[in-house]
């Protein structure tokens, strides 16, 4: 009665859970079975296997000779046919990318079962003939091993053509801060799909940022389309990046890394007055990733195993200038209410009063006569009202002089903390040789400390 409910209640989760959020970012194997003379053969069995999990997917061509295997993730799989009176076809090491469909024709030769022909991927034909869309893909190896100033996949899709960066940053964010403005093929900023796993991960709220940004070393691959792409990706009229995560192996692997960065490397800012000649510069980023096929003790069985996991998680600790102060703010003086010196040697009047009309730096402070009062205590300017207690603890104080050696300035590069850290989870379970569950969750979280306030 127990497994009836559950039965039950899972089929019940995949039919309310809209499945089909996952099949962009999953490719296809399609193809023609013939025989030496050129006729299509009928019942083949195509075998497909993916050699990271050794987990098969099978199927049958059909009166035209034609088969199709979807739902497959990028990787290499192996692809071995079988008709009764010719030999095994087989062929290894096909590459398929994220959401990419790819076409192998096969060739069957008369001969006995046990005969086999065998090609490798590299003698496939690469050429795109099953889609009409513009793209690239950035590969795994492309995303750990280029250097990323800031350790953001997103900076990596200028590495497709027609994609132009159009953030301003030099430097790749994550959170609020994140950008991802870059223009594909000349389309608007903000039309792009940036989809995770088939699923959408664009802040619609503001349009800039992303959800959640996946660690470098949780990513699979990712594909940016630029044009010409088919329905299941509109939403948006511009590009579309479509980004697969990493998933278990029929293997344990796994790593630990760290990247730094501090002041030990750093110059000076030129406008940067202070004591210290340079500001404390401090970066951290380090975290682990481990996966594997998930087994029972005493019945693992590695050619029949349909559970595999991944995990990520990643921290990013950080304590650098976010900027440069070298501003005129008001004296100890004028914060009391008293301004003369603004204007320290004032002119004589006829009257033999002091003249403050000539003094440029305080517009606006004219008595009836139209010239500038006595500027030791301006009227109606009282320093001990409360909103003005509360407008002068939003101003620094001063702690420098500015260039005419006399207006007293506020110079300083504070640092400002960001603490940012992210797990990924990621579980795939193979139901059948025809349908597969994933699972995939995903956090970030940050706290960020600014010098001046966002809005």
């Amino acid at each position: 009665m127990k497994i009836r409910f559950m039965r039950c209640f899972v089929f019940l989760v995949l039919a309310i859970v809209p499945l089909r959020v996952f099949a962009q970012t999953t490719g296809q194997i399609t193809g023609t079975v013939r025989d030496n003379t050129g006729a299509v053969v009928n019942g083949a069995k195509v075998t497909i296997r993916d050699t990271a999990k050794g987990v098969d997917r099978q199927t049958t061509s059909n009166a035209d000779g034609e088969y199709l295997i979807s739902g497959l993730g990028a990787g290499n799989y192996d692809i071995s046919v079988t008709a009764s009176g010719f030999k095994t076809f087989q062929a290894k090491g096909v590459k398929l990318d994220v959401s990419q469909k790819t076409r192998v024709d096969v060739p069957l030769t008369v001969g006995a079962a046990n005969t086999e022909v065998v090609v490798t991927g590299e003698a496939i034909a690469q050429v795109e003939t099953q889609s009409s869309d513009l793209s690239g893909v950035v590969t795994g190896k492309e995303i750990t091993q280029l250097e990323l100033n800031g350790r953001n996949f997103t900076q990596l899709v200028t590495l497709v053509p027609g994609v132009s960066n159009q953030t301003g940053q030099d430097e790749g964010t994550v959170g609020v801060y994140g950008n991802v403005g870059f223009s594909m093929n000349g389309g608007r900023l903000e039309y792009n799909n940036w989809e995770l796993d088939g699923g959408d991960n664009m802040d619609n709220g503001s349009n800039t940022t992303l959800n959640v940004y996946p660690s470098l070393e949780a990513i699979s691959e990712f594909k940016v389309l630029t044009s010409n792409y088919g329905a299941q990706y509109g939403r948006n009229g511009s590009g579309t990046v479509e980004v697969e995560t990493k998933s278990g192996t029929n293997t344990f692997h796994g790593n630990v890394y760290e990247f730094n960065r501090n002041d030990a490397y750093n110059a000076r800012n030129f406008f940067n007055r202070e004591p210290d000649p340079k500001a404390g510069y401090k970066k951290n980023d380090y975290g682990y990733t481990v996966g594997g096929p998930v087994f029972i003790p005493n019945v693992y069985n590695a050619d029949k195993q349909k559970t595999f996991f991944f995990w990520s998680e990643e921290w990013r600790k950080e304590s650098v200038p976010g900027q440069t102060f070298n501003l005129a703010v008001p004296s100890d003086a004028n914060r009391t209410g008293h301004f003369s010196d603004l204007c320290p040697n004032p002119a004589t009047s006829t009257s033999g009063n002091p003249d403050f009309s000539d003094c440029p730096a305080v517009p606006g402070f004219l008595d009836s006569t139209g010239h500038t009062p006595d500027l030791t205590v301006v009227p109606g300017f009282n320093a001990n009202d409360p909103n003005v207690q509360a407008l002068l603890a939003m101003i620094p104080t001063s702690n420098a002089v500015g260039p005419d050696g006399i207006t007293p300035f506020f110079n300083s590069s504070p640092t400002q903390p960001t603490n940012w850290r992210e797990e990924l989870v990621r579980i795939d379970h193979n139901l059948s040789s025809k349908h597969r569950v994933t699972f995939r969750y995903i956090h970030d979280s940050w706290d960020t400390v600014t010098a001046v306030p966002l809005w």
